[in-house]
């Protein structure tokens, strides 16, 4: 993967990122918009089938009243002024059972003639408020006067209702005024007019100052409740309906947009989730990238000086100018330790390329661990002779017997061997062996300055290579090769300090039940 390519890829990501981002929030709010508006549009159709009920309840009404109103004044319309309210009593239960008294005044307010369906002592007491209270409340002069006018008012306690029209008789003219019953009204005449729907529905009347003059409380209905005023009768009160599932409809439109809220919030965390996943991949893909050109090239260096050493000891040996047989020994014992060190080098990378496929394969079997620690001790004390360093091997004498791939254990031991020789600094190094019923430890010590805590968790991870990566040689894959044999033999990989204050590092053989008590 070319770096000009790597570049305009991320300068690709740079742009589509934000896009994304902007993308979602904006499908987020035209999803949160939608639902929301889904939401309204069936609340606007139940308030406004609602809206319709209480409008033809109160065409109703008033059309009662009104009608009543006509009743009476076409049936008493021609007669002596005297002889009205009598001639209603008479008809008063067939055409107006909601008028509970007639009353005719003269132009001066005064009181010619009347008659109330009460007792005497309710008569009585109505006429007084009618004279004192209500008379001087009519609308007499400014509106035609033959036009049927309406007064409905709160007094002492009650809601009065009054219809009232002029007319003439002989040149007289004069005032019909019929007293309604309110209480008639919203006990009777509302009811009746919502028998249908007293299943689906429930209504109150409220006055202007949202007082409930008749019927339940309708609080909880919440947005589903609908009230219309009467426009020219009872303007002082006001219907209210709302539907009897409206607390129900309420909650659930309320759970509604609570769980449309968790939908689209969850769509777009995910979303969001996944845009951050995949620049998080994007970004550690790049930072692969960039570790494993880092690994080519120290690889490619480790590769070059082994082999540099080699050609020029050969060529010097070729050309016959090395005569001394002490120097010749020395040149060639010098060739086949760079030959072994690009032999390991190999060996990871060959080992390392097949875990990267997929293809790690090894061959686990009862094997001698004593004499695989030996002989791993012997050729990296081979290897160190020339730095005067030491290495010492401290084991149990007696060892369990363990599936191993040996040359798997080997790779793993030079390995950390090998670690310990880079970043030990000059100091003693040991290969300790620990052993319990399950499992054989395997460790390597050195006197260094150990192992940085930052580093600790990260020092198995492919091609990492510390804090001193720029001061020590190396391909960043030794580590990585030891965690992946310690868990193909059952264990794990794990750093610790030694006994000396510097590093230890190390893996774990599991043992098998079955091979327990074989000891080797």
């Amino acid at each position: 993967m070319s770096r000009r390519w790597v570049e305009r890829r991320r300068a690709v990501m740079s742009v589509v990122f934000p896009l994304v981002f902007v993308a979602t929030g904006i499908l987020g709010y035209y999803l949160w918009a939608a639902a929301a508006r889904l939401s309204s549009l069936e609340e606007e159709a139940i308030i406004e089938s609602t809206l319709l009920l209480v409008r033809e309840k109160v065409e109703s009404i008033e059309q009662m009243i009104i009608g009543t109103d006509n009743a009476v004044f076409d049936h008493v319309r021609g007669l002596p002024p005297e002889d009205i309210p009598e001639a209603w009593r008479v008809v008063s239960h067939k055409i107006s059972p909601t008028v509970r008294a007639v009353v005719v005044i003269d132009e001066a307010q005064n009181i010619i003639a009347e008659s109330v369906r009460a007792s005497r002592k309710d008569a009585s007491q109505f006429l007084w408020l009618f004279r004192n209270r209500l008379v001087p409340l009519l609308d007499l002069e400014r509106a035609p006067f033959d036009q049927l006018r309406h007064l409905h008012t709160p007094v002492a306690g009650g809601s009065y209702l009054l219809s009232y029209v002029g007319m003439e008789h002989q040149g007289e003219r004069f005032y019909v005024i019929l007293h309604h019953d309110t209480g008639h009204i919203v006990r009777t005449d509302l009811p009746r007019l919502f028998k249908s729907e007293e299943a689906q529905q429930q209504f109150n009347v409220v006055d202007e100052s949202n007082r409930r003059i008749f019927g339940p409380s309708l609080a909880r209905a919440g947005d589903y409740l609908v009230g219309l005023r009467f426009p020219s009768t009872l303007y002082g009160w006001r219907l209210q309906v709302a539907p009897k599932q409206a607390p129900e409809l309420a909650e659930r439109a309320r759970t509604r947009q609570f769980q449309d809220a968790a939908l689209i919030l969850g769509s777009l965390v995910i979303l969001l989730a996944g845009v951050g996943f995949l620049f998080y991949a994007v970004a550690q893909e790049r930072k692969l990238n960039d570790l494993k050109s880092e690994f080519i090239a120290n690889v490619s260096h480790e590769l070059k000086t082994p082999l540099s050493v080699v050609r020029m000891f050969a060529e010097m040996l070729a050309s016959g100018r090395v005569a001394s047989p002490e120097k010749q020994a020395q040149y060639l014992d010098m060739m086949i330790r760079e030959s072994e060190r690009l032999s390991g080098l190999i060996d990871n990378v060959l080992d390392f390329a097949a875990i990267e496929r997929g293809r790690e394969k090894y061959d686990r079997k009862l094997g001698d661990l004593r004499g695989v620690l030996d002989r791993t001790v012997e050729t990296f004390r081979h290897r160190i002779e020339p730095t005067g360093l030491s290495v010492t091997l401290e084991a149990p004498d007696e060892l369990p017997a363990v599936r191993i791939d040996e040359q798997g254990i080997v790779l793993a031991l030079l390995n950390l061997l090998d670690n310990a020789l880079k970043y030990g600094g000059e100091t003693s190094i040991a290969l300790r062996v620990f052993v319990d019923d399950e499992k054989v430890t395997l460790c390597v010590d050195d006197g260094g300055p150990g192992i940085p805590s930052e580093s600790r968790r990260r020092v198995f991870e492919r091609f990492y290579r510390g804090h001193k990566k720029n001061e020590v040689r190396g391909s960043g894959i030794g580590l990585s090769l030891v965690r992946h044999i310690a868990i193909a033999h059952g264990g794990t990989a794990f750093v610790d300090r030694s006994p000396e204050g510097g590093a230890r590092v190390g893996f774990s053989i599991s043992i098998d039940a079955r091979d327990a008590r074989a000891v080797v």
